[in-house]
């Protein structure tokens, strides 16, 4: 059903159940109908797995509001600046150059499996200023919340690296000033988990931004054809399902074949050192089985000496610093005292991340050569000899 106030040039249109993204209602300007404009979409909320109620879009902003999530989120804004200007086709898709996201502000409901102290109210992703702002809920006999601020790091955009990680790089504000502050490893594991909760927010407002532009899209095809209403359980006449279904199958039968196509050929390197042949004997496929089994060992090995060689390091340089301590204490100022701690305090917390890697590293690898052991055994070139 549509309606269409041609004084206000607003057009309201009402969907029943059933459609693919669970539209319900959608609201926008009749001379304005594209993607990036003024509009408001409310869904089936109850069908939906993010529990998305109301989407409301401008041209620099949007905004989501959710219900009955097991995150407790419920408000989400999110800013964007201008897109830059590009050479790229005429027919490009906007996808190709995304608006450049300045802001996301998330909101949540009160958790109450957690004290207030520690459960986020509202979550603020300055992207354009690497910063993240955190303010926490309020307890019932205060009048102020808890807040927490971090800086990116520099290297917090390197996917697979460690973050790096200085005091300085977060201020806090605690309601109550008897509360204990939190260890420099609880604070780096906050910051860990709020760095991949950003990256995450991304992603979820990318494919939100998606989302609007293929209802639309649907919504061209619609209205550029008239077909009569067959249900979707009558599968030799609805064309429309079925043909939807052998685009979607023949979409993640080449998503899987690309993903394949792009794995590491691991059997390479020692193929090349044998001239490539064609075929393989048996003599040969046990040699290479050996030879790239004995390679992952090597390079878990080294690794693994890797990590205790640092953890040794570490380990001796803090034991030093302490003898030295022993000796000179007497004599010491009040200010080489607090810097020896401070060098303890961050020693310790490098020892201690250095453990938990090593600690890592033993538990992934044996489930690492296992898992080669496995994919040698099923590779096509070897699988007729084992």
């Amino acid at each position: 059903m549509r309606f269409h106030n041609h004084r206000s040039g607003q057009i309201t249109e009402y969907y029943k159940e059933g459609r693919q993204q669970n539209l319900k209602e959608h609201l926008y300007k009749a001379m304005t109908p594209g993607p990036e404009t003024e509009r408001t979409m409310i869904f089936y909320h109850h069908s939906r797995v993010d529990g998305l109620v109301k989407r409301e879009e401008t041209a620099m902003a949007m905004t989501e509001y959710f219900t009955n999530r097991q995150d407790f989120l419920h408000y989400r804004n999110i800013q964007f600046g201008k897109r830059p200007k590009k050479l790229e086709p005429a027919n490009a898709a906007p996808s190709h150059n995304p608006r450049p996201i300045l802001k996301i502000t998330n909101k949540f409901h009160r958790n109450p499996k957690k004290s207030a102290n520690e459960d986020i109210a509202e979550l603020v992703f300055q992207i354009k200023d690497d910063r993240i702002q955190l303010m926490f809920h309020h307890q019932s006999s205060n009048i102020t919340a808890s807040t927490r601020e971090f800086i990116k790091p520099p290297n917090a955009n390197d996917k697979g690296s460690i973050l790096s990680f200085a005091p300085d790089l977060t201020q806090t504000f605690q309601v109550n000033p008897h509360q204990k502050n939190a260890k420099n490893l609880e604070v780096y594991t906050m910051l860990v988990d709020m760095v991949n909760l950003e990256d995450k927010t991304v992603l979820a407002v990318r494919e939100s931004e998606e989302e609007v532009r293929e209802i639309l899209e649907n919504r061209l095809n619609e209205e550029a054809r008239s077909d009569l209403v067959i249900s979707v359980y009558d599968t030799e006449r609805n064309e429309k399902a079925k043909q939807h279904r052998l685009d979607r199958e023949k979409l993640l039968l080449e998503e899987k074949k690309r993903r394949e196509e792009m794995e590491l050929d691991y059997l390479a390197p020692f193929l090349a050192q044998k001239g490539d042949p064609e075929r393989l004997n048996k003599d040969q496929a046990m040699e290479l089985k050996l030879d790239c089994l004995a390679d992952l060992k090597h390079r878990l090995i080294d690794k693994a000496n890797l990590i205790q060689a640092r953890f040794e390091k570490e380990t001796a340089e803090l034991q030093k610093k302490q003898q030295w301590y022993q000796q000179n204490q007497v004599n010491m100022l009040k200010e080489d005292e607090e810097e020896y701690l401070e060098y303890c305090s961050e020693a310790m917390f490098r020892i201690h991340i250095l453990e938990l890697r090593l600690n890592r590293h033993k538990e992934l690898a044996p489930i690492k050569y296992n898992s080669l052991v496995q994919r040698l055994q099923t590779d096509a070139r070897l699988a007729e000899f084992f």
